[in-house]
């Protein structure tokens, strides 16, 4: 396993990454009206060979998934590239920057959320802290996200109202979709003894961006009667479609499928709020965007409801380490000391000969 700090300092590396890519599309995708869903065909076709070439040179071989594996596959693709990815693009189109990575601290939310539902972590004990913890934080960062809605709809009328509560729509189907490609990687490959993936993170990212693409494809068929939008590409688009190829896809999934095979779910999604500083002080610096009272009261709910969650988190993984030493240390091991004697206690084995 890596060391603790290389695998934060990853982490942190890709919500910088997450961070700039919501103001770099802001600033030159959505003002020079480029189309989602083509931005994200384009994005994901570019990073599969990219993808691929680092799997042969870090893992020395590309793996091809069996039959019985394609479904894992299809279904981290259409979770974590085409569900995810589109639905953030349609967020930032129809919000902006700063709402796009304030909604993003949901996602430990949402994981630790439906690691209890499918039973990938245990009920919350309401007996405990760290049980109530949990829930209450989970509730928080949801009325975090409802305060922000109330807002931004009370501040505006007619059309424009409707079209941002559009975004946030999209925004909460993204974090969804985040939260549950990372646990689904997370049950069927990291955490898999006999998995034959758990060792190659970025061949496993790889792949998923493949079938993420093919339906970012069949998506774009919409489109099969206006050619247009497939040749129409102004030269200000190629920086952000650049920088969502190698930085926001290519580095960014590849270090949270490695991070996602060190540590545990909940803590790959623990540094998601980081997102939100990164880019609130690029889009201040970049766009000129200043978020109101009341979404900075919602950001800051939602963040004190991650924090419980992930302290919550922390806790329960100390009462099991802590559970399992006890175990250990009140357990007698038990020894054969010659082929003709009964099993005895560890203990008293030494004062017997070995035959």
């Amino acid at each position: 396993m890596a060391g603790v700090w290389l695998v934060w300092l990853a982490l942190v590396v890709v919500q910088m990454g997450f961070g700039a890519y919501g103001v770099i599309v802001s600033k030159f995708a959505k003002e020079n009206k480029a189309d989602p869903l083509i931005f994200s065909l384009i994005r994901d076709a570019g990073c599969f060979p990219v993808l691929l070439v680092a799997a042969f040179v870090s893992e020395k071989k590309i793996q091809l998934p069996s039959l019985r594996e394609l479904p894992l596959f299809i279904i981290l693709g259409l979770t974590g590239m085409f569900g995810n990815q589109l639905l953030y693009l349609l967020g930032i189109y129809y919000t902006n920057a700063n709402i796009a990575s304030i909604f993003q601290p949901a996602i430990p939310v949402w994981t630790a959320l439906l690691a209890i539902v499918v039973r990938i972590e245990p009920f919350p004990d309401f007996r405990t802290v760290r049980g109530w913890a949990k829930c209450l934080g989970i509730l928080l960062a949801a009325v975090g996200a409802v305060v922000m809605t109330i807002e931004k709809q009370s501040g505006q009328a007619g059309s424009s109202s409707n079209i941002q509560f559009m975004g946030y729509i999209f925004l909460l189907g993204n974090t969804l979709s985040m939260a549950v490609y990372i646990l689904l990687q997370k049950k069927f490959i990291f955490d898999k003894q006999d998995s034959c993936w758990k060792t190659k993170p970025v061949t496993v990212t790889a792949w998923s961006y493949l079938f993420g693409t093919m339906f970012m494809a069949l998506a774009s068929l919409y489109y099969v009667n206006k050619p247009e939008k497939f040749t129409y590409f102004p030269k200000e688009e190629i920086y952000p479609i650049l920088y969502a190829i190698f930085i926001a896809s290519g580095l960014c999934y590849l270090l949270i499928s490695w991070c996602n095979m060190q540590i545990s779910a909940s803590l790959v999604t623990a540094t998601w709020p980081l997102q939100v500083l990164f880019c609130a002080i690029l889009s201040y610096f970049v766009l000129g965007e200043v978020l109101n009272t009341f979404e900075y009261l919602g950001g800051v709910c939602i963040v004190i409801g991650l924090m419980a969650v992930v302290w919550s988190n922390f806790a329960e993984e100390k009462r099991r380490k802590e559970e399992e030493e006890d175990l250990m240390n009140n357990s007698y091991g038990y020894v054969k000391v010659s082929q003709y004697d009964d099993f005895v206690p560890e203990g008293q084995a030494e004062g017997k000969g070995v035959n």
